[in-house]
């Protein structure tokens, strides 16, 4: 019973935990059209990163055109995007980008198509760079702009291939690379990794939004917590959870599903280990004031004697059976915990206890 007992309190607690940090998923992946940017020019301590000169944009894009040989009537519909400098130069880098793939997409069907797909269903296909494609600054930003709705889609996996591989010297939009690519390690568990991308937006970066900032001070919290115990817990089932919403059940799944099983097999451990020491040196004060009650003589103890017994008065031991059921529950109790967490959790949950009682079982054969 103890086995079942110290389960739902471990889950109890999860679920509390994984609750704070979905809230933390949903405010990371939300995305904005609103200008609400802190300005280029804010007082930014040893800013390095920042939007991309309009100037310098532009030559690059015409740069692309002239190498895909693009259609010059084309070519100049997309380079009319860029005609209007003043509002041009007020746009966030967030825009900016937009503006830019808007722009290769009327030059090149393939871009087109994925601004369509992004825009309704998505897609986790990366594009083909090849040829003219294969201009890094075509596929860079190409690249950012997928990358980013895969990671406000949950896609972490997919995204953060692309993200990792990016210069944000390159990019017209480094601020949104940071804060994806920090979302994206965060949520794989890459929390090192993630708070060196934090660090850098909100320390080396201009033109940040200013819901990146917010978000990002969050996530700033969540990678210092400690890697281990329920924290680690609530991670592991957070991400099985978020492959299984995505019609995941590969091995990545699996691996995920067994560190669970694995975390909740040493937290038990752990809780039974600290358990018996808390008896031990229960057992051993007991003993303690037992001896200085009996001091004064050996009276008392003659006394506390059963009579007619020369024994010590200590009962056999019997070893006791675990068939490997729940807490050694009978089969009735049984059902009716599994009916009480399949009605108060998710569907996950019940499996990572199964796979842990299944676990136990076969560790007793």
């Amino acid at each position: 019973m103890r086995y079942f007992k110290s389960l739902s309190l471990i889950i109890a607690s999860v679920i509390m935990t994984c609750s704070i940090v979905s809230t933390i998923v949903e405010a990371a992946v939300v995305s904005f059209r609103a200008d609400d940017a802190v300005g280029r020019n804010a007082a930014v301590v040893s800013a390095a990163f920042g939007r991309m000169p309009v100037t310098q944009l532009k030559d690059r894009l015409q740069h692309w055109l002239t190498l895909s040989r693009t259609d010059e009537a084309i070519s100049t519909q997309a380079m009319e995007l860029w005609s209007d400098y003043a509002q041009v130069d007020g746009l966030t880098a967030e825009q900016t980008l937009d503006r830019l793939i808007d722009s290769l997409a009327i030059a090149d069907k393939s871009v087109q198509q994925l601004v369509d797909s992004c825009r309704s269903t998505g897609t986790r296909r990366s594009l083909d760079y090849e040829g003219t494609r294969s201009d890094a600054f075509f596929r860079d930003h190409v690249t950012l702009y997928h990358a980013r709705w895969l990671t406000q889609h949950r896609f972490y996996d997919e995204a953060i291939l692309m993200l990792e591989a990016l210069n944000p010297e390159n990019v017209v939009d480094p601020a949104s690379l940071f804060f994806y690519r920090a979302v994206c390690r965060l949520r794989l568990l890459k929390s090192a990794d993630a708070g060196d991308d934090i660090t850098l937006l909100l320390n080396h970066t201009l033109d940040v939004p200013s819901r990146f900032r917010a978000v990002a001070e969050m996530m700033k919290e969540e990678a210092q917590v400690a890697t281990e115990g329920l924290s680690q817990v609530a991670r592991l089932m957070s991400d099985v959870q978020r492959r299984l919403d995505l019609g995941k059940s590969d091995d990545p799944v699996q691996k995920r599903e067994d560190e669970v099983v694995a975390a909740l097999d040493k937290l038990l451990e752990e809780m039974e280990q600290q358990k018996q020491k808390q008896q031990q040196a229960a057992d051993g004060n007991g003993e303690g004031q037992q001896n200085q009650q009996n001091q004064p003589g050996q009276q008392g103890a003659t006394q506390g004697a059963i009579k007619g017994s020369a024994a010590e008065g200590e009962a056999d031991r019997k070893e006791l059976n675990e068939s490997g059921n729940w807490g050694m529950l009978d089969k009735q109790a049984e059902t009716k915990a599994r009916e009480l967490i399949r009605q108060q959790f998710p569907p996950n949950f019940l499996d990572a206890i199964s796979r842990y009682t299944r676990r136990i079982a076969e560790q007793k054969k």
